[in-house]
């Protein structure tokens, strides 16, 4: 399971629903999850992140897989940049789910759900 930023974010701030939490906490346990590199730099470039937060948030990441850019995520981005129109960001996290061949964990339903063969998970709505 790929995680996107938005994700994360609800995970580290106590906004999932309970059924959801508990689910990805299974999740956690059970297998390392992974992350595009473009959710890594999102989560750590806030320009109002303090010291504590990189390292909370630090220290969360390490429990996953980064997933950096490769000659074929290069590939699926561009075709999915062109044929969909999605943001770069949006097209890399979702051309490495894709090369991956695991579901995208997002709540980004909107941009996403345009893009054909990607599995979404919405962690909104998890059971």
């Amino acid at each position: 399971m790929l995680w996107d930023t938005n994700s994360i974010i609800f995970f580290l701030q106590d906004l999932l629903p309970s059924s959801s939490k508990a689910f990805l906490l299974k999740e956690l346990n059970k297998r390392k999850p992974q992350i595009s590199i473009i959710t890594e730099i999102e989560l750590l470039s806030w320009p109002k992140i303090s010291n504590a937060e990189i390292g909370s948030i630090s220290e969360f990441l390490s429990n996953f897989e980064s997933i950096g850019l490769t000659e074929e995520i290069k590939i699926v981005t561009i075709q999915l940049r062109k044929s969909k129109g999605l943001k770069i960001p949006d097209a890399v996290i979702a051309a490495t789910a894709l090369t991956q061949a695991v579901p995208l964990l997002t709540n980004n339903l909107k941009d996403f759900e345009k893009v054909d063969f990607l599995k979404i998970l919405d962690p909104m709505n998890l059971v």
